[in-house]
C-alpha cells in the first residue's frame, strides 16, 4: 500500500491522530521501557495545531500524518508517523519526498529528533538526514538545503469554508465556460446563482498546491450511494493527473464503504471520456446531461481465525442460517452449537472482515481428490453486495489450479441453492435435509468435452 492523498488536518482529527501516534510509537517506547499511552496521547493533544498537520489518507482511513513547523532558519519536522499496519509499503518514503519539496520551496533545511532506539533513525539516514547531536533519549538530524533536490510537490485537500464561495464560483466558471457554450448554456449569471444555492462547504474539498487553488470537488454521502456533485480543475491544472488521482481516491472511499458513486456530466464534454476511462458507466441521460455510476468491487479482508473467535463465528453462523434452518424444520440451536464446537478448526477457518468488523467466514478442506467447502456464511446485511461471489470465484480459481472438483452441501430449502447453481455447481444427489453439489474445475471440464 503506497497510494495516498494528503489532507489538511482539522481540529476534530486530534483524537484519531493521537491514537495513531500511540500505535506507531508503541514498539520503540516499549523497547525503552517508557511506553505510557495516556501520557503520549495527552502530550500530543496539548501541542496539536491542525493548520500545521497533514494527514496521509488511503481510501477513507488515515494511515499516517506529519507536522511541519516553520522556523526562521529551518523547517522542524515535529512528527512523522505511519500506522504499523501501513509500514513497509513506501508511504513514509513518499511523505519524505513531499516534505523535501516543501522545504525546497521554502528555501530552508529540515530538522527533527528521533528516539535513540527507534528504527526511524535508519529511515531518516537512508533519506539523507545527517546526525547533528544527541541528548538523553533522542538523536537529532538535519537535512541540509544543499542536499535537497527539487521535488514534485503534490496537492493538498482542504475542506472549504463559507467564505470560499466566490473564489470557487470563479474557478468553476473558468473550467466550464467553453463546455457550457458548446451545450448552448450561456446564462452564466444563472449558473453562478445555482452554484451559491448548492454550495455546501462541509462536503466540498479544495485542491491546493503550495497555497494555490487548483480546483475543488463536492462529495456527498447518501444512505445507498455517494454523489460526486462537482469536480472542477482550473484549465492550467488539467492534464497533469490531478483529477485522476482525486477520482482514484474517491473510488477507494466508495469501495471501502461498499457504495456506488453517481455523477452527471454535460453531453458535450471531454469529461465523458475521462469518467468512462475511470470505470464509470452511463446509466441514463436527462436533458443536457449524462448520468454516470461507478459500482465498486466489494472490499474485504481475510484473516485466519483463533480459538477466541468461536463465540463470534457461532453467532454469525446462527444468524445467517436462522431463516433456512427454521424453513427446514431445524430448531435445535443448542445442538447446532455443539456440532459447530466439535468441528471448529480455527487454523482452517478464514474470517471475512470489512470495515474492521467480521461479517462472515468460510472453511475449505483440501482433500487428496477434491476441495470441500465445509462452511460458508455471511451475515444478512453483508449479502447481496457481491462478496460471496468474489470469494467463491477465488475458491473456484484454487480448484482450477489444483485440478480438483469442489464439493459442498446446502439445505434443501435455502437461497444458497440458487447461489451455487448460478456459479456453476451442479446437484449430484440429495440426502435428508441437504442437497449435495459439485463444481468441475476447468481442466477436468475441458477434458470431458474433448
Amino acid at each position: 500500500m503506497s497510494e495516498f492523498v494528503i489532507y489538511a488536518a482539522e481540529p476534530q482529527d486530534a483524537e484519531d491522530l493521537a491514537a495513531l501516534r500511540v500505535e506507531a510509537m508503541r514498539e520503540s517506547l516499549e523497547t525503552l521501557g517508557r511506553f505510557d499511552p495516556q501520557r503520549a496521547r495527552e502530550r500530543f493533544l496539548k501541542g496539536f495545531e491542525a493548520e500545521q498537520t497533514y494527514k496521509l489518507v488511503s481510501g477513507a482511513m488515515p494511515v499516517g500524518f506529519y507536522v511541519l513547523r516553520d522556523r526562521p532558519d529551518h523547517i522542524w519536522l515535529d512528527h512523522l508517523y505511519i500506522h504499523p499496519k501501513a509500514q513497509g509499503g513506501g508511504i513514509g518514503a513518499k511523505a519524505i519526498s513531499q516534505i523535501k519539496a516543501y522545504a525546497f520551496a521554502k528555501g530552508r533545511p529540515v530538522r527533527l529528533g528521533a528516539l535513540k532506539q527507534s528504527k526511524a533513525n535508519a529511515f531518516y539516514q537512508c533519506h539523507g538526514f545527517q546526525h547533528t547531536h544527541s541528548e538523553e533519549f533522542d538523536n537529532y538530524y538535519e537535512l541540509p538545503l544543499e542536499h535537497i533536490k527539487p521535488g514534485t510537490p503534490t496537492f493538498i485537500l482542504k475542506r472549504a469554508e463559507p467564505e470560499d464561495a466566490e473564489q470557487l464560483a470563479d474557478l468553476r466558471h473558468e473550467a466550464m465556460k467553453d463546455e457550457w457554450a458548446a451545450n448552448g448554456l450561456t446564462n452564466y449569471p444563472l449558473a453562478r446563482s445555482h452554484f451559491f444555492e448548492d454550495f455546501k462547504p462541509g462536503a466540498t474539498w479544495k485542491i491546493e498546491l503550495e497555497g494555490e487553488l487548483l480546483g475543488f470537488y463536492a462529495f456527498h454521502s447518501h444512505p445507498g450511494h455517494f454523489y460526486l456533485d462537482m469536480l472542477f480543475l482550473h484549465p492550467s491544472a488539467q492534464g497533469k493527473g490531478i483529477g485522476s488521482k482525486v477520482l482514484h481516491h474517491l473510488k477507494e472511499v466508495a469501495t471501502k464503504a461498499g457504495k456506488p458513486i453517481r455523477l452527471d456530466a454535460l453531453r458535450i464534454s471531454r469529461s465523458n471520456e475521462f469518467y468512462q476511462t475511470h470505470g464509470f458507466s452511463v446509466i441514463h441521460s436527462e436533458g443536457y446531461e449524462n448520468i454516470y455510476e461507478f459500482t465498486p468491487e466489494p472490499a474485504f479482508q481475510l484473516e485466519t481465525a483463533s480459538q477466541d473467535d468461536f463465540e463470534e463465528l457461532q453467532h454469525i453462523r446462527c444468524t445467517s442460517m436462522k431463516e433456512s434452518a427454521e424453513a427446514n424444520g431445524l430448531f435445535h440451536h443448542d445442538k447446532a452449537r455443539e456440532v459447530f464446537l466439535s468441528e471448529f478448526a480455527p487454523e482452517k477457518t478464514l474470517k471475512i472482515r470489512r470495515n474492521r468488523k467480521t461479517i462472515g467466514f468460510y472453511v475449505v478442506l483440501n482433500h487428496p481428490d477434491h476441495l470441500y467447502l465445509d462452511m460458508f456464511y455471511l451475515l444478512p446485511e453483508a449479502q447481496g453486495h457481491g462478496i460471496g461471489s468474489k470469494l467463491l470465484n477465488q475458491i473456484k480459481a484454487q480448484a482450477d489450479k489444483q485440478n480438483k472438483p469442489i464439493r459442498l452441501d446446502a439445505l434443501r430449502i435455502s437461497r444458497a441453492n440458487t447461489f451455487y447453481q448460478l456459479h456453476g455447481f451442479h446437484l449430484t444427489h440429495s440426502e435428508g435435509v441437504n442437497n449435495y453439489y459439485e463444481y468441475a474445475p476447468k481442466c477436468i471440464a475441458k477434458a470431458e468435452v474433448a
